[in-house]
């Protein structure tokens, strides 16, 4: 009697095709949901290094732009405060050459004038003092 196993090469022919195939649309459905064409290393080993530099590099210049969008910030922040205080400083400047002609103004003008100026004064501290970002 011989003893023998038979085997159905078709049908193992079919299941390693089936298998390949299976494998295959893996991979395609794991790109399709990334949207990217490489995923592991497998797939393409230069191109992976070469992709994640890419990325890298996309990341630092994203994070470039950010910071440079909050220093025009800063920088706004800072303009407008100096605008209100060059503003304040012309005024005082107004006053001062007023009350330089004593003769045309009574000593109530000229307090008054000085209270103006005080208050502008304090204001260009508050300002000063006060002016933060964010």
């Amino acid at each position: 009697m011989v003893l023998g196993i038979n085997t159905n090469v078709n049908s193992a022919r079919g299941l390693r095709n089936l298998n390949k195939a299976s494998a295959g649309l893996d991979s395609t459905l794991e790109r399709l949901s990334t949207g990217s064409q490489i995923n592991r290393g497998r797939d393409n080993p230069s191109g992976l290094i070469a992709g994640e530099k890419l990325r890298l590099q996309v990341t630092t210049i994203e994070q470039s732009i950010k910071n440079s969008n909050r220093a025009s910030n800063v920088i706004a922040t800072a303009d407008g405060a100096l605008g209100e205080i060059g503003g304040l400083l012309n005024q005082i400047r107004g006053l001062v050459q007023e009350g330089l002609n004593s003769g045309a103004l009574s000593s109530t003008e000229i307090e008054a004038n000085q209270l103006q100026i005080d208050t502008a004064l304090d204001a260009i501290n508050r300002i000063s003092s006060n002016t933060t970002f964010a």
